[in-house]
């Protein structure tokens, strides 16, 4: 199979010339990267023998290999298994064991399986990264990677320099939308049906101007549905407008670092008290799914069903094609919100190595090939050729469909930004060809964040964030879907988090932010 050269381009140097300062954190998170190092030809030679000694060590070794999807059993399972394992036995004396754990009780299923230190090796990590590692259920990989994984590390390098907690890296960053905005993903039949086009729907209010001719139309029908599990449905209505770095706590995206940052409470905000307000109001309008702050059935499943018109979700370059995959249906995809690039957008999700990996070596040699070689991405991604989907365009590197198989009956396919490096394969026939080069450039042309490189380093207000995560849980979604009257529900939820030590946070931030930011001038 053909590899696309200007996809390898692409991929190794992604400019996203907003990211030259990631993983310069403060002195005081301890988190800086270690300097670049200069490597020989003969360093290499030699590296390259050593990687060769552990990687074709004549044992045997499975890598179980976990990852979150919507369907844990998939038809193409065994056989994507199998030719994955082909391609790693030319490669090292290894084979993996696929899991997929569907989305409602993937986060749950990871805890006890990294508590419990039963058999994980490497998995997707979505968010307290930082955390997992310091309590030593993820394995460092800083010194291991160049040697076992040396073509995944000069991909990405760019982003994994964001990637540095304390000094350890602990996995690779997923080519992906880096920059955080958010838009309406809806069911592209039932907007033409309301007579509004997707370039006329600018802002909150032309979108409830939408939804409420859906509700119209379709009384019977869910107008938004949350985008995340047990979330509420305007869980990213402010979205853009803050870096969060950590429990409720950041800076506004429109702060000027040149003379400080102020270090803010962002749940006690004008902004945040204005989509309380809405979500309040909309609500009460019969807008938003019923319970949806305790649904644990994923957006795609709801969709599916043809009850539900669409969502207030994560906008980017390729979400029509991700969406139209799982559902199986036609979507429109608008975005609404400001563009933000923070650190935690770059090393929020990550494939990562398990602690209790028993073979490290072996299982970023694995990554190694997910994120540099074009057969096993495409695999990865699309399945069995032939079955689940088909070259449609040699030349220009765009898979599709086979006949008579879509979203709804294709028995494999993982989202874009689950795949690790999908600029090392096709694009899908219903992106733009040039899919990849707009990812760059949704990246590069995102609002900087006015701590972007800063690390937050949590050693002391572990207690307060616990406290606060605590609270959080007990007021956020059901404000963020409009359950409770603002006034009385705001107030309440940020009189706990004050008891619950928020202030404490925004201190000791507010101390290390001054001096990262001392030390940049």
């Amino acid at each position: 199979m053909k590899k696309k050269l200007i996809t390898i381009l692409l991929a190794a140097s992604m400019a996203v010339s907003a990211l030259t300062g990631c993983g310069n954190s403060s002195a005081n998170s301890g988190s800086d990267k270690p300097a670049a190092e200069t490597v020989t030809g003969e360093e290499a030679n030699q590296e390259a023998n050593t990687a060769d000694a552990v990687l074709k060590d004549g044992e045997m070794s499975e890598i179980l290999m976990v990852w979150p999807g919507s369907n844990a059993s998939p038809a193409s399972l065994q056989e994507v298994e199998d030719a994955m394992n082909e391609m790693i036995a030319q490669k090292a004396d290894a084979k993996v064991k696929l899991q997929i754990i569907e989305w409602g009780a993937y986060g749950d299923q990871l805890n006890l399986m990294l508590s419990s230190g039963e058999k994980l090796d490497i998995f997707m990590g979505i968010g307290g990264i930082r955390e997992a590692g310091q309590r030593g259920q993820l394995y460092d990989i800083s010194e291991d990677i160049k040697v076992y994984a040396p073509e995944a590390y000069r991909t990405m390098e760019r982003y994994i320099n964001a990637c540095y907690f304390d000094g350890a890296l602990y996995g690779l960053p997923n080519y992906r939308d880096m920059a955080a905005q958010a838009g309406l993903i809806c069911r592209k039949d039932i907007l033409d049906e309301t007579g509004f086009q997707a370039e006329d729907i600018k802002t909150m209010e032309d979108v409830e101007k939408v939804i409420s001719k859906v509700h119209e139309l379709h009384p019977d029908m869910y107008p938004l549905i949350p985008s995340d599990l047990t979330s509420g449905c305007f869980l990213n209505y402010v979205k853009g407008q803050f870096d969060v770095i950590a429990a409720g706590v950041g800076v506004d995206m429109k702060d000027d670092p040149s003379d400080g940052v102020t270090i803010i409470n962002t749940y006690d905000t004008e902004q945040y008290r204005a989509m309380a307000e809405a979500a309040y109001e909309w609500n009460k309008k019969g807008y938003f799914m019923p319970d949806s702050t305790t649904n644990s059935t994923p957006r795609q499943d709801i969709l599916k069903a043809g009850n539900a018109f669409g969502y207030f979700g994560n906008y980017h370059p390729g979400i029509v094609t991700q969406e139209t995959m799982n559902t199986g249906m036609d979507i429109a995809a608008i975005p609404i919100t400001e563009k933000s690039l923070s650190t935690e957008s770059v090393n929020f999700i990550e494939w990562v190595v398990a602690g209790q990996c028993e073979h490290p070596q072996k299982a970023l040699a694995v990554l190694n090939l997910l994120y540099t070689n074009a057969d096993f991405q495409n695999l990865f991604r699309y399945g069995i050729e032939g079955v689940d989907y088909e070259v449609k365009d040699e030349a220009k590197g765009i898979a599709g469909y086979p006949e008579g198989i879509n979203g709804s009956n294709v028995g494999w396919g993982n989202e874009m930004w689950l795949s690790g490096n999908a600029a090392a394969g096709y694009a899908w026939e219903t992106d733009p060809e040039d899919v990849f080069a707009k990812y760059s450039e949704f990246n590069d042309t995102a609002a900087l964040s006015p701590l972007y490189g800063f690390i937050f380093d949590t050693t002391k207000v572990k207690n307060e964030i616990t406290a606060i995560s605590n609270v959080t849980e007990k007021y956020k979604a059901i404000i963020e879907n409009g359950d409770a009257e603002p006034a009385d529900s705001l107030k309440a939820f940020n009189a706990e988090l004050k008891a619950a030590g928020i202030e404490n946070v925004i201190s000791e931030m507010q101390t290390q932010a001054d001096a990262w930011l001392a030390e940049k001038k």
